[in-house]
């Protein structure tokens, strides 16, 4: 399910210049949740997600990524990859292979 912010005005932010109408500072904010299990990941390796659904995330769309527990040193990282479409890179700098459980993650796509 996505959640759709539109309009956060500068103003709303705390930040106006004086004697200046108020301008638009981002013209979407999508948040999502959705449910992944990542694969495990070997130590100095990296994944990336299958396909995540998000929809109106299109390519150049910043994405945040908010995962449901620690990430035990996992790196991680969002991207959009086609229109709807998100994925997660994921990369274990650590010694050791880490195998994180399944969860409800929260995205973050934030509209230029």
């Amino acid at each position: 399910m996505s959640k759709v912010l539109r309009g956060t005005y500068t103003e709303g932010l705390g930040y106006k210049k004086v004697r200046k109408p108020a301008q638009t500072y981002w013209s979407e904010i999508i948040n999502a949740k959705v449910t992944y299990d990542p694969p495990s990941v070997a130590a100095a390796a990296g994944v990336v997600s299958t396909a995540l659904t998000v929809t109106g995330a299109d390519i150049g769309d910043r994405v945040n990524v908010f995962p449901p527990y620690s990430t035990q040193g996992i790196i991680v990282s969002g991207y959009v990859d086609a229109a709807d479409t998100v994925k997660l890179s994921l990369f274990n700098p650590t010694a050791a292979a880490i195998d994180l459980a399944s969860g409800t993650w929260q995205i973050q796509v934030v509209k230029p």
